[in-house]
């Protein structure tokens, strides 16, 4: 049964759609029904797959799976479309927009040991299976579904309900924590002070701050921004080399007199303004036209702030 008529109204609603309704009033956040897709692969796409191909992880809406052959990669890659299509309506939401297949052997397949693998190795799902709930637990459960009238759609729903429950529970006991940003309600792994969420904004505004600075004095070394903001010195190199080429595309061939020509110089050299000069602009211009690609008009004029990528 694919569709059911709502009571109120008489419009007919889609399985993803009570199952989101469902899930809403259960409360369960997007973070536990990431997890959820990882945990319920092996439903979702059948033993036989399942057991060449391993879902890792789901991050920003891409799926990355791990599969036993490069062949099954070609294949699942054909797959795509069906598999999201199943996943997404399964959850009632968007949760995959993009499959990623590493073609290097499952190191832990569903359902099956690795001789000698150490228990704390074990396969998440296989964890939280093993999490009993308690009677008051499984009745609450019970009744968020309950209003949910056909049965095959409750049972999912239910099954659902005892995950997030597990995984609450596996949470507390490897003390998880609560997200260190203001208004935030995530969950933080042990070790982490911000969940993955805040920390991916949180990079985004470090790397729009050193484009900044290194805007407001291209001669700057990692060091000297070290001194203003604390940063890798890989994600310094990183920005650098974005506004590198930003500005590479915005400078017309042949230019060595504009403001943009010369903040491009002292950029790439780390040369402050007061050793330029012209003979150092144009002997920097042409190394540039050999070592830069230079980027699409269509990315000139974006903020100062935004990572070319």
């Amino acid at each position: 049964m694919t569709k059911q008529k709502s009571a109120g109204n008489g419009r007919l609603e889609s399985v993803g759609d009570i199952l989101a309704a469902s899930l809403k009033h259960m409360k369960i956040g997007r973070e536990f029904r990431q997890h959820l897709v990882v945990h319920q692969w092996p439903e979702l796409v059948g033993r036989n797959i399942a057991n060449n191909a391993v879902a890792v992880k789901l991050e920003f809406k891409r799926l990355f799976v791990r599969t036993s052959h490069p062949a099954w990669s070609e294949q699942l890659k054909y797959m795509e479309y069906e598999l999201k299509r199943k996943i997404n309506g399964h959850f009632g939401e968007e949760l995959v927009q993009e499959l990623v297949f590493t073609n290097q052997a499952p190191r832990h397949a569903y359902g099956q040991g690795e001789p000698g693998q150490e228990a704390e190795q074990e396969n998440l799902g296989l964890q939280l299976k093993k999490i009993q709930l308690d009677d008051a637990e499984l009745a609450g459960i019970r009744k968020a579904c309950a209003a949910i009238e056909d049965e095959e759609l409750r049972r999912q729903a239910e099954r659902l309900g005892c995950n997030v429950h597990r995984m609450m529970h596996y949470r507390r006991l490897n003390r998880w924590h609560g997200c260190k940003a203001d208004g935030c309600s995530g969950s933080c792994e042990p070790g982490e002070e911000y969940c993955q969420g805040c920390r991916r904004k949180l990079r985004r505004q470090r790397e729009g701050k050193i484009q900044q600075l290194l805007l407001d004095m291209p001669w700057s070394r990692y060091a000297d921004i070290l001194q203003e903001l604390e940063c890798s010195e890989q994600e310094f190199k990183e920005q650098r080399m974005i506004l590198i080429q930003r500005l590479a595309g915005s400078v017309d061939y042949g230019d060595t007199e504009s403001m943009e020509a010369r903040t491009l110089v002292m950029l790439y050299r780390s040369l402050p303004p007061e050793q330029l000069n012209d003979e150092v602009v144009r002997k920097t211009m042409s190394r540039l036209r050999r070592d830069v690609r230079y980027v699409p008009a269509k990315v000139r004029g974006r903020s100062s702030g935004e990572a070319v990528r």
